[in-house]
This record gives C-alpha cells, structure tokens and sequence, in this order.
C-alpha cells in the first residue's frame, strides 16, 4: 500500500482521505492516485480517528460549473450518526465539498449524484 501524501497534486490525485477527532475544529487530508490504496488507508484510520471521510474528484451529474469537485462516498459512523451525514451511499452517490465558492444551498445539504474523474479507477470499486 502507497501511504498517500499531505499535498495535492491535481494531475495525479484523484482519491483523498480525510481524518479528525474533532471534526467541528479540523481535518488533516491525505491524498492518493489510486482508489484502492486510499480505501486502505481509511479503513486502518477508522481505527485511529474520531472522523474519517473517503473522497474522489468528480463532476456534478446535471451542474454546469462543478466538473472538478470533491465528493465523500464513504464516511465512519460518527459522521453518520451525530453529523447527519447518514449512511455512506457509495461510489456515484455523496456530499460535495467545492474549494473555490461556497456550494448552493441543495448540493451542500444533501448527497448527489456523481461520475468520477479517475478514469483509471474501475467502476465498481
């Protein structure tokens, strides 16, 4: 397994995991150019962390504007149960994270649908 990296590179990385024991103060990011080295590593963080996020960078199925933007597809319980994300709906389906602007009022309240831009990433994983 590739340990990731604290920086972002956004030729290669396509995959990010975030991790928090406190998610209300901070999260530190992790980033990955391969999905099944970032499911690793969240799933070893699940056991460390408060708070663990798994994201890809995707478009927005149907939104002009939002062709590069983070999406969490899978989340630990914590942030499921006490920060109202729900259970994770899988890849294709998440909660939108845009860095540039804040999001609109129905894609920052709800999960959406997605396609990822990893296109060396297989469709079922």
């Amino acid at each position: 397994m590739h340990a990731g990296t604290p920086t972002l590179n956004e030729d290669i990385h396509f995959h990010c995991v975030s991790t928090s024991t406190d998610p209300d103060e901070s999260r530190a990011d992790t980033y990955f150019d391969n999905i099944e080295d970032a499911k690793d590593f969240a799933e070893i963080r699940a056991g460390k962390f408060a708070a663990v996020w798994l994201w890809e960078r995707a478009k927005i199925v149907g939104r002009e504007g939002y062709d590069d933007v983070w999406i969490a597809y899978w989340w630990n319980n914590l942030l499921a149960k006490d920060y109202g994300y729900g259970p994770p709906e899988g890849r294709g389906r998440g909660w939108a994270n845009w860095m540039d602007a804040p999001l609109p009022t129905d894609l920052r309240n709800s999960t959406c649908e997605y396609l990822p831009l990893d296109t060396k990433a297989p469709p079922d994983v």
